[in-house]
């Protein structure tokens, strides 16, 4: 192929993917405006009353009003406390006019009075086409059961990354929101999710035959419910004994072993952290130790300020909230590796660390003010744990896993000839690892493959970003906010 040829196809390929790109900008814009439209057209149908708290399933109706309600159009509940009620017969309108069934027109409309009146912040950036309408939606159904102002504080805290959050990430805010708005209530489920714990193995005749042949399996289900400490101890015990199991010359699947190595931790209790129990230490082999036992290891990524610390908000009143202003219970936020993240309560924390076998490892603040770099090509841990604070994603456009397992990114390669000071907080960025074979590996029909740079403040760039251009010469702009497309639309 001649230089005239590969430089049509390249131009043709850039008009795709410019064509994919401004199609999918329109469609996202008219969607949005239609769910503006939405919401608007299901304002001019409301009533003055609001929904109260506790409030009735979406959509239902009152038990008492249920007679009258056959009889001609009524007033639903489809917004969390605080929110409108809405004629049923206007959702008709909407179904028809979008070409779907009522329980579908029923559901946008619920969403669009919820976002409108419970989650303002939201609602302006789905209306200036930062936040796509589906993430939005995803918010105001997490949010409906939720007290007016419980919603306000998950209207304060995501609406600025509702365009990248996750729904587990908007899960986890929900429950923090319902945690510290309700603490009654999260004491109440916390008491009952302990009482429901559990570890069953089955051992009846369904657990070790098969039900289809009547043959003999040789094996049983066994599953359960646990502590999140306990489980995670656990974890990390069977994780490690099936990876010795391998060097001593197992060659079954992963989940083979993991299997193999909980019977192993079963029979040798005491030496859960080696396969090699009851060394021997007398001349003969014959006096024997047990091996110490595992310590359980506590990390914890926790953010606190001083009304968390002191149990007064400026200074007055025992045991207040920040957030609320009122009193409360005390929250951590977990963000551990491995472990499910989100809030939980300072009770919980102390009852793992109170154990005599836990090691509590503290960690200095990292100040994100400050910079910091060493000669070596691999960073040291104060460098890693300060990058990925300050980059709590991987940095690649529209990317929403976690920097916590993410690579860490020379964005100018390391040149083991260059100068001092390569390693630092300036020139490391957190990639997971398909983004970071994408950066470092060329496409093979074109050649090219994606590249970044920080931006310049002095030029006119925003300051603390980057801006990626594709392969095909595509530019993004990612910051800590999230991704936005560049050159920005002056339109």
């Amino acid at each position: 192929m001649d230089r005239g040829t590969q430089h049509t196809a390249a131009t043709a390929a850039t008009a795709l993917i410019d064509a994919v790109r401004e199609r999918t900008t329109a469609a996202r814009v008219a969607e949005a405006a239609a769910f503006v439209a939405v919401g608007d057209w299901a304002a001019a149908h409301t009533s003055e009353e609001v929904v109260g708290d506790p409030i009735t399933a979406l959509g239902e109706w009152h038990e008492e009003s249920y007679v009258e309600a056959l009889a001609g159009d009524q007033f639903l509940e489809l917004g969390g406390p605080g929110a409108p009620v809405v004629a049923e017969f206007c959702i008709g309108e909407v179904a028809a006019a979008r070409g779907c069934s009522f329980d579908a027109a029923r559901r946008l409309v619920g969403d669009a009075i919820e976002l409108r009146y419970r989650l303002p912040r939201v609602q302006a950036r789905i209306a200036a086409g930062e936040v796509d309408v589906w993430r939005g939606r995803r918010v105001a159904q997490a949010t409906r059961t939720l007290t007016f102002e419980a919603a306000g504080f998950v209207d304060r805290h995501v609406a600025y990354v509702a365009g990248k959050a996750t729904g587990p990430e908007v899960d986890r805010l929900v429950a923090e929101a319902a945690a510290r708005f309700d603490p009654e209530t999260t004491e109440a489920e916390r008491a009952e999710a302990d009482g429901g714990r559990h570890l069953t193995i089955e051992l009846g005749d369904v657990g070790y035959a098969d039900p289809l042949t009547g043959t003999l399996r040789g094996t049983v289900d066994v599953h359960g419910t646990l502590e999140l400490a306990d489980a995670l101890d656990l974890e990390r015990t069977v994780a490690h004994v099936a990876r010795q199991l391998v060097d001593l010359g197992c060659d079954q699947d992963l989940d083979v072993r993991r299997s193999i190595a909980l019977g192993e931790i079963a029979r040798r209790c005491d030496g859960v952290t080696t396969l090699q129990y009851d060394a021997a230490s007398g001349p003969d082999g014959d006096e024997t130790h047990p091996v110490q036992r595992a310590r359980r290891e506590v990390v914890l990524f926790v953010h606190l300020d001083q009304a968390a610390i002191t149990g007064t908000l400026n200074g007055f009143g025992p045991g207040i909230d920040a957030c609320t202003g009122t009193t409360g219970i005390d929250l951590a936020r977990l963000d551990t590796p491995g472990a499910p993240r989100g809030a939980v309560t300072a009770e919980q924390v102390q009852t793992w660390c109170a154990s005599p076998d836990t090691t509590v490892t503290i960690k200095p603040v990292i100040d994100l003010n400050l910079d910091d770099a060493v000669n070596g090509y691999t960073p040291p841990d104060r460098i890693a744990d300060h990058v990925k604070a300050r980059w709590p994603r991987c940095v690649f456009p529209y990317c929403t896993r976690s920097s916590r397992t993410a690579d860490l990114d020379h964005c100018r390669a390391y040149d083991d000839n260059g100068p001092p000071g390569q390693t630092s907080t300036k020139n490391l960025y957190p990639l997971c690892r398909r983004h970071h074979r994408m950066k470092t590996h060329r496409e093979l029909r074109t050649g090219r493959r994606w590249t970044y740079r920080p931006t310049h403040p002095d030029n006119g760039e925003p300051p603390n970003a980057l801006i990626w251009t594709s392969p095909h010469g595509q530019t993004y702009l990612v910051d800590p906010d999230g991704t936005h497309p560049w050159p920005p639309d002056t339109t």
